[in-house]
């Protein structure tokens, strides 16, 4: 009798183990799809021009240059180049392009009729639990509202919105201040002023303000909150897009990093 429960056991706990090294094997490769499917897109759609160096300057001592007012500042952002009309033919519920120089997010943005859809299929339909980069089903498509929110996973294996977590510490935010938006209508430039750990049954997501001081206490809050300090000064007149993922400080715990959207100059 006990030789035959210690078999038994053997043979449970060797089905356990198949079964848990079988999920782990499926979950693995699914991660691999996934990253494969979004490495060939941004290969095939995107270019990411190199930083090109600065010419050197001479030096021409018996110059006298009159007295300089204050050298304007130069903008050294590196722009990628988005093929929209060939990307809208793979799939025409894109809306956009996102890049966070310096991390993995490199992504197409897309829009489905309801927030379900993309966070189980990739760009070509096909379903992958890391999903895609998508826009809320209720804002404008073009990044004009006055509230855009975009979604995305917080991934294990570090892909999609798994860099964001960075931004719970200051010197993350100071290596990436900024994230590149870029649209069929026209780029823009995200600049960050919050981030923050938000309950899912908090305000974070609210995409109406009924008067502009309330939008503008809804954002003195947002920064109040923030993990990381930040120069920028949101006002009501701005728009803003919020990136939210999974955080895991408690049940339900989101991760909200909020930036000012402004136009490409």
């Amino acid at each position: 009798m006990k030789k035959w429960f210690i078999r038994l056991a053997m043979l449970v706990f060797a089905a356990i183990a198949v079964f848990s090294g079988y999920q782990i094997f499926s979950i693995m490769n699914e991660y691999e799809k996934g990253d494969v499917t979004y490495e060939e897109v941004a290969e095939q759609f995107v270019v990411v021009p190199e930083n090109k160096p600065e010419p050197e300057k001479t030096l021409i001592p018996e110059l006298i240059l009159p007295e300089q007012t204050e050298t304007p500042e130069i903008d050294d952002t590196v722009w990628p180049e988005v093929d929209f009309a060939a990307l809208q033919e793979v799939n025409a519920d894109v809306v956009g392009w996102i890049y966070i120089e310096g991390t993995r997010v490199n992504y197409p943005i897309l829009q489905g009729e309801d927030n379900d859809y993309y966070m189980k299929r990739m760009i070509d339909g096909k379903r992958n639990s890391a999903g895609s980069i998508f826009m809320d089903c209720g804002n404008t498509g073009d990044f004009s509202d006055q509230h855009s929110i975009l979604y995305g996973h917080h991934m294990k294996n570090g892909s999609m919105f798994a860099a964001l977590s960075g931004y719970k510490g200051q010197a993350f935010f100071d290596e990436h201040p900024v994230c590149l938006i870029l649209t069929p209508q026209g780029d823009f430039k995200l600049k960050f002023f919050a981030g923050y750990v938000a309950s899912t049954k908090a305000d974070a997501w609210q995409k109406e303000f009924i008067s502009g001081e309330e939008f503008a206490d809804w954002l003195a809050e947002a920064k109040e909150k923030s993990m990381f300090a930040s120069d920028v000064e949101p006002m009501p007149s701005d728009r803003i897009v919020t990136l939210s993922t999974c955080s895991y400080e408690f049940s339900n715990a989101r991760f909200v990093l909020l930036g000012i959207l402004e136009e490409r100059k």
